[in-house]
């Protein structure tokens, strides 16, 4: 929750760091698809699933890909109405993009979903509760969703008991972090009575670690200034956004599966609904990019936990991986061409303004 003041400094972090965050995400991704992968199955099997997929599948996986892109970009309208389509799309495309492909790339994702924003017209302290709204959101729906899932699964009988304390756990996150948000956005002062509550235990971390403690009281009291309204009045619209921009590379996932006859036979939508949300809280832990070969890991061994045989499992991550993530990086390739090109034509503009006045 940086204020746009903050950004530069966070975005200018030492290269060395990078550099090592760069070569450890590669090492992870290696070791999970060259090492760990064909200890699950092999990859020829796997292969000649996908390969027996029918083109009404491939059709299907298409219009599944392109629903996940058209519908993440409203929660940059969820929050900022009077946004246009085009605005959104470049800049939530743009952020997506960035905080997947750039080493740490979160902050340097935000910087440009200001810069972005600001070319649209939309001020800075309206652009900084859009993005802190959306992180929000984005954060109570990792954590709550694989508690539902599991709490669901056990009403309905089926067995997760080796995932309940992942899910208690959970639970209780979202309940002590929901708690924590009203209270912050209701008023400056709980703002600050969060922000010195939570300061003690993140302040002795960092002492251990001999590195300067984050102001967070600071940035709690920044984001209440910046976003309290705007969740106040639109939180309906921010949580069905978020919702369905978090649930929408699932249905990828889904049509992956039915496409290769797993699904509704061998896995119900409860148990996809399940080892999608927990395999999705490894975002929350970035040591990849989008969480190549984290998430693919836990994916491919939940679906064979849940029952699934392992050819089939790998397959069907390879599929959503190839359905879902890499289209929309495509995408944020396209999204920023555009800022680029808006932004020439819009400085063509006033060059062609000031010279008509001279």
């Amino acid at each position: 929750m940086n204020s746009p003041n903050s950004m530069p400094k966070s975005v200018r972090r030492a290269p060395w760091r990078k550099v090592v965050f760069a070569l450890v995400g590669i090492a992870v991704m290696v070791l999970v698809f060259a090492f760990l992968f064909p200890q699950f199955g092999d990859y020829q099997t796997a292969l000649t699933k996908v390969a027996a997929m029918g083109p009404w599948w491939i059709a299907a996986l298409g219009a599944a890909s392109l629903a996940n892109i058209i519908i993440y970009p409203f929660t940059g309208i969820a929050a900022i109405p009077k946004l246009s389509y085009r605005a959104s799309f470049v800049s939530r495309q743009s952020g997506f993009l960035l905080s997947n492909v750039v080493p740490g790339g979160g902050a340097v994702a935000v910087a440009t979903q200001y810069a972005i924003l600001a070319k649209y017209g939309v001020n800075s302290a309206r652009a900084a509760a859009a993005v802190s709204a959306d992180a929000v959101f984005t954060y109570l729906f990792t954590f709550g969703t694989p508690a539902i899932a599991l709490l669901l699964l056990n009403i309905n009988g089926k067995s997760a008991a080796a995932y309940n304390v992942l899910a208690i756990v959970g639970l209780i996150v979202v309940i002590v972090s929901l708690i924590g948000v009203i209270i912050i956005l209701r008023s400056e002062d709980g703002a600050r009575r969060i922000g010195a509550f939570a300061s003690k235990p993140i302040g002795a971390i960092f002492t251990k670690l001999k590195k300067p403690a984050p102001d967070i009281t600071g940035s709690l009291v920044t984001f209440h200034t910046q976003a309290s309204e705007m969740v106040a009045t639109r939180w309906p619209q921010l949580a069905a956004a978020n919702f369905g921009a978090q649930l929408a590379p699932m249905g990828v996932l889904i049509v992956a599966l039915a496409g290769l006859g797993a699904f509704p036979g061998d896995l119900t939508f409860l148990e996809v609904f399940a080892t999608f949300s927990i395999a999705l809280l490894l975002t929350a832990v970035p040591l990849t990019p989008g969480g190549l070969g984290t998430v693919d890991a836990a994916l491919v061994a939940l679906l064979i936990g849940f029952g699934l045989d392992s050819s089939t499992a790998i397959a069907a991550d390879l599929i959503w991986r190839l359905a879902w993530f890499l289209p929309q990086l495509l995408v944020g390739l396209g999204a920023l061409g555009l800022y680029w090109w808006d932004r020439r034509r819009q400085q063509l503009g006033h060059r062609l303004v000031d010279e008509s006045l001279t």
